[in-house]
């Protein structure tokens, strides 16, 4: 594996996306078993908790899958996500323009998403597209923001680290103040912010409506952090559709993460279903910040005995691809991930043309129902097709015409 130890880049996040990378490529196939985390420690010179925290981030996005007893097993081929450097992003810009795209994590499946989908419409639209990530270190947006903006991008699309103020940092501030063209695609509140996102209250009042409409009586939310302002968006309009139905929240059934960090969201989720199955009186339906919570709460729910959606129905937030693939297939409010990629990169170019663009440009979510929220199989919504190349054909190694010798 090429680790630099000498780099700026924290070894685990290098390990992560070196992991990836190969798994990407197919140099590491899908069921491969990796080999114990001890020994991968020995073999790249690190910390056995550097290793730790680099799979389960993996595991996290869903490449992984890791159990007791039988080892770290790659579970998808996820989908490539490019990602240039500064000289890179020169010699782009001597052959045509440019957007960059600051992203927080490149384990995030969502904002991953966004970034591809804003790749894709900037191509079409005559612009190379350069993304860099900021490791999920909020003092190194500065520097990233930076480098692009030397680069020579003539706009930017950006996921902010603020997850906890959801307000511009003082760099965008300055950016706006000089009329740069950017966009923000992570939830962002403040007068005069240029923000293209989903309407939080639109997701709240359809988790809460297709909740009721299951047939449930006691009701639950998972937030990011108390006093969030994005999760108290989401969970207000979902509080006051349970009231309009005649119910209520009960404050007893509402947690926060009690894991900082989008990477920890799934080891977040899992520790409240942990707590959620202890307990004797349980909410019999909740909606999570996001997907890779859910997917962790179900996950604890499940290995404590708990059902779901017998005896717990689960709503996610986001419309990620794992939610397809869990054991137990997620109910979710889906993001317009394609919309909000082309319309941030539009909403980028309008400004750059000099030309006025309506902010916040809120679009509305979506309701995919799947196993998770106790809907029957008639009200589930259809899954796409998968437009993945067709398998080779299954063969052992003897068909395959290879000679071996013990």
């Amino acid at each position: 594996m090429r680790i630099d130890h000498a780099t700026a880049t924290p070894l685990y996040q290098q390990i992560a996306a070196e992991i990836r990378r190969q798994i990407v490529e197919g140099q590491i196939e899908v069921g491969t078993r990796l080999p114990p985390h001890r020994e991968l420690a020995v073999q790249l010179g690190v910390s056995l908790m550097t290793i730790n925290k680099a799979l389960s981030g993996l595991v996290n996005e869903g490449v992984l899958i890791s159990r007791v007893g039988y080892g770290t097993t790659v579970a998808v081929r996820p989908a490539a996500l490019a990602v240039a450097s500064p000289l890179a992003g020169a010699a782009t810009k001597a052959g045509g323009p440019a957007l960059g795209f600051v992203l927080r994590d490149l384990n995030s499946p969502f904002f991953s998403s966004v970034a591809k989908a804003c790749e894709a419409h900037a191509h079409s639209r005559g612009y190379a597209m350069l993304v860099l990530s900021t490791g999920n270190v909020a003092e190194r947006e500065d520097g990233q923001l930076r480098r692009l903006l030397a680069a020579g991008v003539e706009g930017l699309v950006v996921v902010s680290m603020s997850r906890t103020t959801y307000r511009l940092s003082d760099s965008l501030l300055e950016l706006r103040d000089r009329g740069f063209p950017f966009a923000m695609v992570s939830f962002t509140v403040g007068q005069g912010v240029p923000y293209v996102g989903t309407d939080l209250e639109a997701a709240g009042t359809l988790a809460a409506q297709h909740l009721v409409a299951m047939g449930r009586r006691r009701f639950g939310y998972i937030t990011d952090r108390f006093g969030s302002l994005s999760g108290e968006a989401r969970s207000a309009a979902y509080r006051r559709a349970i009231a309009d139905h005649g119910f209520r929240v009960h404050d007893a059934h509402v947690f926060e993460y009690p894991f900082e960090g989008e990477w920890n969201d799934f080891r977040s989720g899992r520790e409240i279903g942990l707590h959620i199955a202890a307990q004797t009186d349980r909410p019999d339906a909740l909606f999570v910040f996001n997907d890779l919570g859910a997917l962790g709460l179900i996950d604890g729910l499940t290995e404590r005995g708990v059902r779901v959606p017998e005896d717990i129905a689960v709503v996610g937030y986001d419309g990620i691809a794992m939610g397809a693939q869990s054991p137990v297939p997620l109910t979710t409010v889906q993001q317009p991930v394609d919309r909000i990629g082309q319309r941030s990169v539009d909403a980028v170019l309008a400004q750059l043309a000099g030309e006025r663009w309506d902010f916040p440009d809120v679009l509305p979510p979506e309701l995919v129902v799947r196993v998770s929220s106790g809907a029957p199989p008639r009200m589930r919504t259809p899954e796409a097709l998968l437009q993945n190349d067709p398998p080779r054909p299954v063969r052992s190694l003897a068909e395959h015409g290879v000679v071996t010798s013990v």
